[in-house]
């Protein structure tokens, strides 16, 4: 009986070994933003429509903004996630539903910045957006 006890003790152990918060683990680096954009200005009429989408100044290597829905716009840093030493920048595809690395060939969709297609793993850097139906504010 005390042998299993102390079998499962160091099963146990081992499994919780295992976990770790990968948050931190990010490979872009976390750089301030703090953007306010009104969407009546023509500059930012893309985000108007839902699949529209601008990039910006900011970040770490720029910003796409992108509108997922009538009350969602999403706000990503372009600096690609993979090899970021590379600086490489990602691109909103023609489909206008997916960016790409150009140097990995990675893929990520921009409804949610997660990964569509690799070698990278990690999910793009995504920022803090309130939109209250003229003003989009961006930070982190």
């Amino acid at each position: 009986m005390n042998r299993i006890r102390i079998v499962t003790i160091i099963i146990c152990a081992v499994l919780l070994s295992e976990c770790r918060n990968r948050t931190d683990e990010h490979t872009v680096p976390n750089t301030r933003v703090n953007i306010d954009i009104d969407l009546n200005l023509a500059q930012y009429n893309d985000l108007n429509f839902i699949g529209g989408w601008i990039y910006l100044n900011g970040g770490y290597n720029g910003i796409i903004v992108h509108r997922s829905t009538v009350d969602v716009i999403a706000a990503y840093d372009r600096q690609a996630p993979y090899m970021v030493a590379d600086d490489c920048r990602v691109r909103v595809d023609s489909n206008n539903v997916t960016c790409t690395d150009d140097c990995s060939g990675s893929e990520w969709l921009l409804y949610d910045g997660q990964i569509v297609k690799g070698p990278a793993v990690y999910p793009l850097r995504q920022y803090t957006t309130n939109f209250d139906g003229v003003r989009l504010s961006i930070r982190n």
